[in-house]
């Protein structure tokens, strides 16, 4: 009997380990993957680099082959693969803070600066007359989108034509106009854009808008509150935005849903700096790369990717203070380049990440 009673009990001890074991599995399962800590550069150590020192807001790489790098409080620099050539208020350029570069089809680069609007020639840097007659275009034709420089408007480039239009931003009475200021456009694929503000989201066509904004989302403003840093919409016409606060809300057709909380990455104080590991929480950065993958970049989490089924995530560099990701870039030679608030840009080689300016 004592043999049976051993063999009884071990059969139940084996069969309980290995219960315990499948719930381990599940749990591990349901997290979000950690990827490979990052590589370390293989940059030649004698190259030059950027020399800002306040955070990289932009990247472009233009048609002609330079980068041009926009930065927090120092203006903007282009780089022609062998030199670093800086430009600020200084020396002719129209604002410190950078916060958009794009290049039209006719190869003019754009730069909207916290100072208002100007553009690049290939010789010099030229700020639009602020006596441009109204001109309403076409939405659907628009190239690029930038913030007006005054409050009541925003900026279409088409074809080196600038068009003015009434914002359709209001800022309710009583209000803070800088609670409200934009923070970013998405070019919709029925021809609309999207402006995202610290309030929500617009959807404008030129003449009707839609919303999305506390209000339609039923949010307090307190536990639950809007504040959009990033917007994108995707080559499948989903519309993701990217809030310092709540993480990313996902709208597809009439349904949205909370993105980062369905993937268990809202848990915590959304309020804490730095967030909780493993959330996503604060999203400055969104991107959808070549093969359909859609990339964010958090203030405190670094980088995350989602490939429609499952989210990795990325520390670009632990040797940063903050992994804050100011914005995500696919380059002409299809390079995934990360612009860091610590100053540096950084390229994903399909594992980790380098240093690369």
């Amino acid at each position: 009997m004592p043999h049976a009673y051993n063999m009884t009990t071990q059969l139940k001890i084996s069969c309980l380990l290995i219960a315990l074991l499948l719930i381990v599995s599940c749990a591990e399962n349901k997290r979000p993957k950690q990827a490979p800590a990052p590589k370390a550069s293989t940059l030649n150590p004698d190259r030059e680099m950027l020399k800002f020192s306040s955070g990289i807001r932009a990247i472009l790489h233009d048609s002609k082959g330079n980068y041009w790098f926009g930065s927090d409080q120092e203006g903007v620099c282009k780089y022609d693969g062998k030199t670093f050539a800086y430009y600020s208020p200084v020396n002719g350029f129209c604002g410190k803070q950078v916060i958009y570069i794009e290049e039209d089809t006719r190869g003019v680069i754009w730069f909207g600066t916290s100072s208002g609007l100007c553009s690049y020639d290939g010789v010099n840097f030229n700020v639009p007359e602020p006596d441009l007659p109204l001109n309403p275009g076409s939405v659907a034709a628009t190239e690029l989108w930038f913030p007006g420089n005054q409050p009541n408007q925003i900026i279409g480039i088409e074809q080196g034509n600038i068009h003015v239009y009434k914002s359709p931003l209001t800022v309710p009475e009583g209000e803070n106009p800088a609670n409200h200021g934009i923070t970013g456009f998405s070019k919709g694929k029925n021809g609309n854009v999207w402006i995202a503000h610290y309030a929500g989201v617009i959807g404008f066509d030129g003449e009707k808008s839609q919303y999305i904004n506390n209000s339609t989302m039923h949010f307090d403003g307190k536990t639950r509150n809007m504040h959009v840093r990033s917007i994108l919409e995707d080559s499948k016409g989903r519309l993701w935005i990217g809030n310092n606060s709540i993480g990313v809300q996902l709208k597809e057709k009439d349904t949205i849903i909370d993105f980062s909380a369905k993937h268990g990455l809202s848990k915590g104080d959304v309020f804490a700096y730095p967030a909780s590991p493993g959330t996503l929480l604060h999203v400055f950065a969104i991107h959808e790369d070549a093969q359909g993958n859609i990339w964010f970049g958090d203030r405190d989490t670094g980088a995350w990717r989602y490939d429609g089924n499952s989210m990795v995530n990325f520390t670009v560099d632990s040797t940063l203070g903050i992994q804050h990701i100011w914005d995500i870039y696919e380059d002409k030679n299809g390079n995934l380049l990360f612009a860091m608030a610590e100053s540096w840009v950084y390229q994903f080689n399909g594992t980790g990440f380098e240093r690369v300016f």
